[in-house]
């Protein structure tokens, strides 16, 4: 193919991919096959239409992910992030199909799960928890765990979901953070699980306020109703 017409042949691949024409995008990629023989993906590199797979995710197209991972796609991580984007439980279930890792990295932005908390999905949490994520992988580059995340960002319903699969709530920033926020129900929420007032977390988690408890915290930072609710629960 030359340039231009190659061009045009991904837009096209990739406009059929999005709008779920199983058929189309087979076709195409038969005749993209026959044109390019010997190319695809690799163990260390992604298809050259691996466009086309990151809009199916992202459209929430189930099928059309399942069939491109039949011909021998890679779930990268771009699209770990589409199908996060899409809420699609299709999509990931075509891909756990297909042999991949819940748990596996999208890069220092976190996996399908701290994607998932961060923007208080409850319905795709519950549903990637229930086949297997790990709340207590951290795979932010070193940075915050789901339940983290969860905390800044998401309902208590996200971070009960992740409490009750296992997250971790002693010894984490947890309560630290939603201190930091002024999250009064989240605190109420990981006080009601097992955190403690007093607590230093012990962990090579970031914090700018390592060394200290959460009201130690809550009185730096000027939350006052956090003072109030914290001092409450010490006993």
């Amino acid at each position: 193919m030359g340039i231009n017409t190659e061009d045009t042949f991904q837009r096209e691949f990739t406009a059929a991919c999005s709008a779920g024409n199983v058929e189309a995008a087979e076709r195409m990629l038969e005749q993209w096959k026959k044109a390019s023989p010997g190319l695809g993906a690799t163990a260390i590199s992604d298809h050259p239409l691996q466009a086309g797979l990151i809009a199916a995710a992202e459209s929430g197209q189930g099928e059309v992910v399942r069939s491109l991972l039949n011909s021998g796609f890679n779930v990268s991580p771009d699209v770990i992030l589409a199908a996060s984007t899409s809420e699609s439980t299709e999509v990931f279930q075509a891909m756990m199909d297909r042999g991949w890792n819940i748990n596996q990295s999208a890069g220092h932005t976190g996996d399908a799960l701290s994607h998932a908390a961060a923007a208080d999905r409850t319905d795709l949490t519950r549903f990637l928890l229930s086949h297997g994520a790990d709340p207590n992988r951290n795979e932010r580059a070193g940075m915050w765990t789901a339940l983290d995340l969860a905390v800044m960002h998401a309902s208590p319903a996200t971070a009960q979901l992740l409490i009750e699969h296992g997250a971790h709530v002693q010894n984490t920033n947890a309560l630290i953070i939603a201190t930091q926020y002024g999250r009064i129900d989240m605190l109420e929420l990981l006080l009601d699980n097992g955190a403690k007032v007093d607590e230093v977390p012990d962990n090579d988690l970031p914090t700018a306020y390592k060394g200290f408890n959460a009201l130690q915290v809550a009185e730096r930072e000027k939350q006052k109703q956090a003072v109030t609710y914290l001092t409450s629960r010490l006993h």
